[in-house]
């Protein structure tokens, strides 16, 4: 006599996933929470609430709560390639950008529009802010970094003053803007545009350093 098939295995709920499963759902919870957080849907203080409570979940169930009242959020749209903007014609710089960083390497460089504020967020990434084919408005120019466990570099033309009003806790922060270039043949940056560094980090690394514009873009040189 044939014995009967084992039962059918019951489907394990997402508590009792193994645990590879968990830390790839937290990985996905927390780019989710990037992307809420860039689409203004949390503040900065919940963001980093809710990524505090996803590194101490340990099940699915607990970490899929942390993104259960947010809209969700889809794949972005490819835009269509669109004709260049005349000079005249070209918008005016935003005054808050936010740039988020996690688990990745990101690269804010070339011609771009700087706002009056920068907001960023880098969390075990690597982020470059480069500066020196950028518009700059006049005025301060505010930098704010938040990093845990990342390596951020500021990079700046030369003669543009940098103040550096950053606090770490068993990091490194080091460099700086030379506010008077002319004696080393370098003319200065426009009269009232200064790059304020401010915010926090821990266990992580923020450098400041200077490059030439007519140099190469991978030779820089420490400020």
């Amino acid at each position: 006599m044939t014995p009967p098939p084992p039962p059918p295995s019951q489907p394990s709920s997402p508590e009792h996933r193994p645990s590879q499963s968990v830390a790839e759902e937290r990985e996905r919870i927390i780019q989710e929470l990037s992307v809420q957080f860039a689409n203004d849907n949390l503040s900065l203080d919940e963001l980093e609430s809710r990524m505090e409570r996803a590194y101490k979940s340990e099940t699915i169930a607990e970490l899929q709560r942390l993104t259960a009242d947010l809209p969700r959020t889809g794949a972005p749209a490819i835009a269509p390639a669109a004709s260049p903007v005349p000079v005249e014609e070209a918008p005016l710089a935003p005054e808050r950008e936010r740039v988020v960083s996690v688990m990745s390497e990101t690269k804010r460089r070339g011609a771009w529009l700087v706002p009056q504020r920068v907001e960023l967020l880098a969390i075990m990434s690597d982020t470059t802010i480069d500066l020196t084919q950028a518009t700059l408005p006049p005025g301060i120019i505010d930098i704010h970094v938040r990093c845990v466990w990342a390596a951020v570099k500021v990079i700046v033309p030369p003669g543009l003053q940098v103040v550096n009003r950053l606090s770490s806790l068993m990091g490194s922060v080091s460099g700086g803007g030379e506010p008077d270039d002319e004696r080393r043949g370098v003319p200065a940056w426009r009269s009232g545009t200064v790059v304020r560094l401010s915010g926090w980090a821990l266990m992580a690394e923020v450098q400041t350093k200077v490059r030439r514009r007519e140099r190469d873009a991978d030779h820089v040189d420490d400020a």
